[in-house]
């Protein structure tokens, strides 16, 4: 499936001014979250060769309402996030798992970068739904702790009701839409076209992340640094207590500002607020055990995802017939 046509102005000729003074980035990896994504980039992340944004994750392109111009890719995008990679590195990237519900932030990616190469993982739309229900708990962008109600207030929340006041955006919480793997899938394919698309199934990283590994690195056109192990990052978690995790994920504007302007007083390249945030990250995190769905609610949502499941059938040529049964 070929990448239509751009526009004269964007594209190649943004992309080569662009690119002519610092290094731009080959590949995304635009999720979806819950499905690997995290440990196969830190892993990713440690190849000799290779090099990440910082951040990890920018979600620069799914903010913008229009194609960048090169000044702006440069002063905002650039020069912030990839000001420490080089023309050493051989693969150079970002992690958003935005992109890959935007209808548009792959388009404008593309816009600048041509040849940009694309990451996507999936699972089960059934498992994947329940999963990424207790990441908007964890973000604090969801406040219902049942995820059978939470489920059954999507078209409240789509007419604006019963909306959690930290919720970044309405969109998290439909949980319908955001679990429509196939049909998010096969707009990444019409936009980017297939043969620049590297698609992970789950079911094949928990199987065997070494080989997952691989097929990555030969997508990347890189040679395999030995590294076989994957420890799992991604465990069902909550937290200590919701002062903190508001305090840190949801600070109030006067504790931002100020964290801010102490992070631009600084010179190291790890300042104490960084370094505080992450341990206070890192502490308040409880492991917890996530209650098996029931059968009559698991029976219910593998109906409505059947058609999901059947377009990532067709589009990855496979057979995932026992995500629908």
């Amino acid at each position: 499936m070929n990448r239509p046509d751009h526009e004269p102005g964007g594209s190649a000729a943004c992309g080569a001014a662009v690119a002519s003074e610092l290094r731009a980035p080959d590949f995304f990896f635009i999720g979806a979250p819950r499905c690997g994504t995290t440990a196969l980039c830190k892993h990713l992340a440690r190849h000799p060769h290779v090099r990440f944004s910082k951040p990890y994750e920018p979600h620069y392109f799914s903010q913008l309402t229009r194609s960048p111009t090169p000044e702006e890719v440069r002063r905002d995008y650039l020069e912030p996030y990839f000001a420490h990679c080089t023309a050493k590195d051989k693969a150079v990237g970002e992690r958003s798992v935005s992109y890959f519900f935007s209808e548009d932030a792959v388009r404008y990616v593309l816009d600048v970068f041509p040849d940009a190469k694309f990451v996507a993982s999936i699972r089960n739309p059934v498992d994947f739904v329940y999963s990424y229900h207790a990441r908007t708990l964890f973000n604090m962008d969801e406040d219902v702790t049942d995820f059978e109600t939470a489920w059954r207030l999507q078209e409240a929340r789509a007419r604006g009701e019963k909306l959690p006041r930290m919720c970044r955006h309405p969109g998290l919480l439909q949980y319908r839409e955001i679990a429509a793997l196939g049909t998010h899938l096969e707009r990444l394919f019409e936009v980017a076209g297939r043969e620049r698309c590297h698609v992970v199934v789950f079911d094949d990283f928990k199987a065997d992340p070494g080989e997952t590994y691989r097929h990555i690195l030969d997508f990347l056109g890189l040679a395999h640094d030995g590294r076989w192990e994957i420890p799992r990052k991604q465990v069902n978690k909550t937290y200590r207590f919701h002062w903190l995790q508001r305090l840190i994920y949801r600070p109030p504007n006067t504790v931002a500002k100020a964290a801010l302007n102490m992070e631009r007083r600084s010179g190291k390249k790890r300042s104490f607020v960084k370094r505080l945030s992450k341990r206070l990250k890192r502490w308040n995190v409880v492991p917890v055990k996530r209650v098996p769905l029931r059968e009559d609610l698991r029976l219910e949502l593998t109906e409505t995802f059947r058609g999901e499941v059947d377009k990532l059938t067709s589009l990855l040529d496979r057979d995932l017939s026992s995500w629908s049964s």
